[in-house]
């Protein structure tokens, strides 16, 4: 009898059918299944996704450590850090067996859908089928604009889980995934890629996956990323030589940037190569906050460079494309387009939020060019989920500071801003949103973020995670936030950026880093750099030895090219 209730009985387990939908076809999403009692249940058949932050190095990269490292992390749980929750990847349809009872089902794709949300019931032995549509709130392949993450660690060992890749990519609804084999001093690689350039872009559709590299990476100057590159660049005899790096991707056709806001010695980074013209990105938007004060140094003083933004999956805690960057990409939509979006400072950076600006009638990342000052009518939308996102206020950026605010919203959604703006001198405007997510769990305090990336003395002053117009203004919430690159306005006739006053501020900041940059080669000081613990750089005080000469001269051409800003010469 006992048996016989086990074979027909009501815990006999019911076949349930999952299917998320986009407009009536399967299309994959990030599921989050839970029982009555409040456990998350993850299908056998789910996706299984893996990163790998170097928790197992290897020295003198071999090809088929990548396949170490993804075996070693393959799983199809993934934490949702922001909901506190288990969850799972679905290539859209997915069979489970489910005991009778009632469940929730919840299905996420990315920042352009809303999120789905159902309930059901099963019964002992039934065979049911879960539909969850999905709906878009906004569309902005539509216009032109790609959703990327540049920062990604994802081992990439055979082509074949390039399709796991683009179908998990795709549940994110990202466009553009660049994966990033991470270096360290003397010939460290970590997450390694099996290819790079041209080759490595595997596509479907408007889904891009393409290899990158965080390298050179240093406590010393910062993280630095490579896009785009044709094949993988190191230099592990001059491993602080980032303009040798940076000129070398240049010449491949990549671009170059900096990770982590431009902080965490990246500040004396951007200090050293920026003003010469070898940047052309900054992470402004990472770790689920924006930060926004050294890029805007750096635009103060004339340099074209693009916002951008990206998880450091999974070496933050935060899944892929929660916050991205758009970039307006011109004619067919290819990687190397996307590349010289991004190179032309065409994008904004969001974790929600989508931004729209326009300077008489020039867009993002275009000109303005005046014959004397005037007027100019600026046009800002700010379009968001209001069942995710709690926009209060757009802001209008001139030169680093708000000149004009809207809000908090009149209607849901949609907050905008009109205003007719008297120019007097050449500037760039850019606009930007602020607020709070919304139902998702606290932020919490950013110590131990802190104490990641800053392993070097610097004055209080210069800690961005307090004081007023702190990193993170209120710890209990998780920001909503949105930026977009510059406009930039040419007035005839007028001083250009680089002759104003905010660049001279600008350039005098710059120049004290420079100094404390300096100041730690000194051969007195520099025991304190070398041996940097754990899964950190690996440099060692030879490595700082053979740089110093060469950082020496390149902080001196720098130091000189910034004093022509403080004293311009009367030519």
């Amino acid at each position: 009898m006992l048996l016989l209730l086990g074979a027909c009985g009501p815990t006999e387990k019911a076949t349930v059918r999952l299917r998320t939908l986009v407009a009536g076809e399967q299309a994959p999403a990030r599921l989050e299944l839970t029982d009555a009692t409040g456990q998350q249940i993850v299908p056998d058949d789910a996706l299984t996704v893996a990163g790998d932050c170097g928790w197992l190095p290897v020295h003198n990269w071999v090809s088929w450590w990548a396949a170490v490292q993804l075996a070693r992390a393959r799983d199809a749980r993934v934490r949702d850090v922001t909901t506190g929750t288990d969850q799972f990847y679905s290539p859209g349809r997915l069979e489970t067996s489910l005991a009778p009872g009632e469940y929730r089902l919840r299905a996420f794709k990315g920042l352009e859908y809303e999120v789905a949300d159902t309930r059901f019931t099963v019964g002992a032995g039934e065979e049911v089928d879960v539909d969850l549509p999905l709906r878009r709130w906004i569309d902005m392949p539509a216009a032109g604009w790609l959703g990327a993450d540049d920062h990604l660690h994802i081992p990439r060992p055979y082509r074949s889980f390039d399709l796991t890749i683009l179908r998990w990519m795709a549940a994110e609804d990202l466009h553009v995934a660049n994966l990033l084999q991470m270096g360290l001093a003397q010939d460290l690689h970590l997450t390694p890629q099996r290819v790079f350039g041209p080759r490595s872009v595997s596509s479907r559709g408007l889904r891009f996956v393409a290899s990158g590299q965080e390298n050179p990476r240093t406590h010393v100057a910062g993280h630095a990323i490579i896009l785009g590159a044709h094949e993988y660049i190191d230099f592990p005899e001059s491993y602080l030589a980032y303009e040798r790096f940076f000129r070398s991707a240049a010449d491949q056709g990549g671009i170059a940037g900096f990770a982590h806001w431009g902080l965490g010695g990246a500040d004396e980074g951007l200090a050293v190569w920026a003003p010469r013209r070898l940047v052309d990105f900054v992470e402004v938007l990472g770790f689920g906050v924006p930060y926004y004060d050294s890029w805007y140094d750096l635009l103060d003083i004339g340099l074209r460079i693009a916002p951008t933004a990206g998880t450091d999956y999974p070496c933050s805690p935060y899944l892929p494309g929660r916050q991205r960057f758009y970039t307006r990409v011109e004619g067919e939509p290819t990687y190397e387009s996307w590349l010289d979006g991004v190179e032309r400072a065409r994008t904004f950076v969001t974790n929600g939020p989508m931004l729209e600006l326009e300077v008489a009638g020039s867009s993002i990342g275009g000109e303005v060019h005046l014959d004397g000052p005037s007027e100019v009518t600026v046009l800002g939308r700010v379009r968001f989920d209001p069942r995710r996102d709690d926009v209060r206020r757009l802001e209008l950026v001139q030169a680093g500071a708000v000149v004009h605010r809207a809000g908090p919203p009149k209607r849901p959604g949609r907050l905008d801003l009109e205003v007719s703006l008297p120019l007097s001198g050449s500037t760039w405007l850019a606009l930007r949103s602020a607020g709070s997510k919304i139902g998702e769990t606290p932020l919490g305090g950013m110590q131990a973020l802190r104490e990641a990336l800053f392993h070097l003395p610097r004055p209080a002053a210069d800690d961005p995670f307090s004081g007023e117009g702190s990193i993170l203004e209120d710890g209990s919430v998780r920001p909503s936030a949105a930026h977009t690159a510059p406009i930039w306005v040419f007035v005839e006739g007028t001083p250009t950026l680089a002759e104003q006053p905010t660049a001279r501020a600008a350039a005098q900041r710059w120049l004290d880093l420079l100094a404390r940059l300096e100041s730690r080669f000194a051969p007195a000081a520099m025991a304190a750099m070398a041996g940097f613990p754990g899964r950190g750089d690996g440099l060692g005080a030879e490595d700082l030895e053979r740089a110093r000469g060469p950082l020496l001269d390149s902080i001196e051409a720098t130091r000189a090219e910034l004093a022509g800003i403080i004293e311009p010469s009367e030519d």
